[in-house]
């Protein structure tokens, strides 16, 4: 979630277009979530501006899948997947279908 998703979702209670049990639900994933497998920070775009991007190398394709699928559930802009070999790129766009991939660097951008 990044500060313009905060204060949206703090807009949405004020009018009463979000219930204040949803917000709470939402911002009890702040400020990172523990998959067991990784510990995905929700809270670094509010930090520093920028979402987390996640690292490839040592991650199954599913976990990779699994952390892009996290950090997607959350509004905060896009996902960027690093360093990712083709198993694992396929995965975390299983996830995202309209990811694009960027030969340079194994990047794939997933939105």
């Amino acid at each position: 979630m990044d500060e313009a998703a905060l204060r949206q979702l703090l807009d949405d209670v004020v009018a009463g277009a979000t219930d204040p049990d949803e917000a709470v639900a939402r911002l009890r994933r702040l400020p990172f979530a523990d998959l067991g497998y990784a510990r995905v920070d929700h809270h670094r775009a509010l930090r520093g501006g920028v979402a987390e991007a996640v690292y490839g190398p040592g991650k199954t394709p599913e976990q990779c899948a699994g952390v892009v699928a996290e950090l997607l559930a959350s509004p905060g802009g896009p996902v960027v997947l690093t360093r990712a070999d083709d198993a694992q790129r396929d995965a975390a766009l299983a996830v995202a279908p309209g990811g694009v991939l960027t030969a340079t660097g194994r990047t794939s951008l997933v939105c």
